[in-house]
């Protein structure tokens, strides 16, 4: 399984308010669905032959990323997604909604779904690029007779567990729908399995989740002595978007980090990436310093990670050996330890004088110059 792209990643949170998703065996299903469950609509994937593709890639047009229908508003809704909107893209764009509103698409979508009879348009991008889009498709349906479209914006939550989902431009055919969608937006979990695979998602928040999974390892009142150990393996069989975003030796990385800064959790094996959970932790500190991880950037970690590694080493320091001078050889050898020693310059000097009655350039014990004249 491979790392998913920006733009599959948007294609999965929109999928995600269509499914049912149950995030792993033991636990209830998601709060995800919020278009199927309040209204109505469902994913379709029907299989268009090979005269239609043909078709659209004579028109510069391709399948839509989703399809998506409401049965009982006989309405069809073909789901354009964008991570990106450069200029190419929007020469693709353009070429999508002039192909999805004209007569030749009617056809073919009135073959397959022949119970439907209208068809609206979503272009759904990340958060900050809906402006963009919303001005350019203005911009064209002053001059084109386009179908409906409406753009919509993706907000990912903090913890990367939900996607708001908010309207920019346009309105729903379906007034339920618009309504919400004029107020607060759709909200929808994403799927537990899906967690870590975001291309936006800073490192400290990749640390922060793994250890929140780790937590609910720790938290379970059945947790048995064999349970206790965590290897890579059973880490991402239980969660296999571990195995998608990183290999093993980053997933290593990360949890080597994480123990570094919550050693509460437990003991990692830094050789095998075996984690042996802590027989009576307190989840309370652990949460709170998951909540410190997640707040931070990438260079306070760094910073945070160097700050331990320091704490209990201490540092020998080597004395070093006296080194003799100029002045040693105009000392009486009663004297001698005494001009290695800085503290008896003084000292020195004033024995000096009853000898010497001319300029005498006296060097410190690292060779700098440290009087010119007596």
């Amino acid at each position: 399984m491979g790392k998913m792209t920006p733009h599959e990643f948007l294609i999965n949170i929109v999928g995600s308010t269509v499914l049912n998703i149950v995030p792993f065996p033991s636990a209830p299903i998601a709060p995800s669905g919020v278009l199927v469950k309040e209204y109505g609509y469902e994913i379709r994937l029907p299989t268009f032959g090979e005269t239609v593709r043909e078709l659209m890639k004579n028109r510069g047009a391709k399948v839509p990323d989703l399809l998506l229908v409401n049965e009982a508003m006989k309405l069809l809704i073909c789901v354009e997604c964008k991570s990106d909107f450069t200029f190419k893209i929007e020469e693709k764009l353009l070429k999508q909604i002039e192909f999805f509103s004209s007569d030749e698409f009617k056809k073919i979508w009135k073959e397959m779904f022949p119970e439907l009879d209208d068809l609206e348009i979503w272009t759904v991008c990340y958060r900050n690029l809906g402006k963009k889009i919303a001005s350019f498709v203005k911009q064209q349906q002053k001059t084109k007779d386009l179908a409906n479209i409406v753009v919509c914006e993706i907000e990912l939550g903090k913890t990367r567990e939900e996607a708001h989902i908010h309207k920019v431009c346009g309105s729903h055919l379906d007034k339920k729908l618009n309504a919400q969608m004029e107020g607060e937006g759709l909200i929808c979990s994403l799927p537990r399995i899906h967690l870590l695979i975001d291309p936006t998602l800073a490192y400290g928040e990749r640390v922060f989740i793994i250890g929140r999974r780790i937590l609910s390892f720790l938290a379970s009142a059945y947790l048995t002595e064999k349970d206790r150990l965590i290897t890579i393996d059973n880490f991402k069989e239980r969660y296999p978007d571990a195995d998608a975003i990183m290999t093993d030796a980053e997933l290593k990385k990360c949890l080597r980090y994480l123990l570094k800064l919550v050693p509460e959790i437990g003991q990692l094996n830094s050789a095998t990436g075996e984690l042996m959970l802590a027989k009576r932790p307190s989840l309370d500190k652990i949460k709170r310093k998951l909540k410190k991880i997640q707040e931070m950037i990438e260079e306070e970690i760094k910073i945070e990670l160097a700050k331990i590694s320091k704490k209990g080493v201490k540092l020998a320091f080597k004395r070093p050996r006296p080194q003799k001078t100029k002045l040693d050889k105009w000392l009486p050898k009663k004297n001698r330890s005494m001009a290695s020693d800085t503290s008896s310059f003084v000292e020195n000097i004033e024995i000096l004088k009853e000898n010497i009655d001319f300029l005498l350039y006296i060097e410190g014990m690292d060779g700098t110059l440290i009087s010119s004249m007596l």
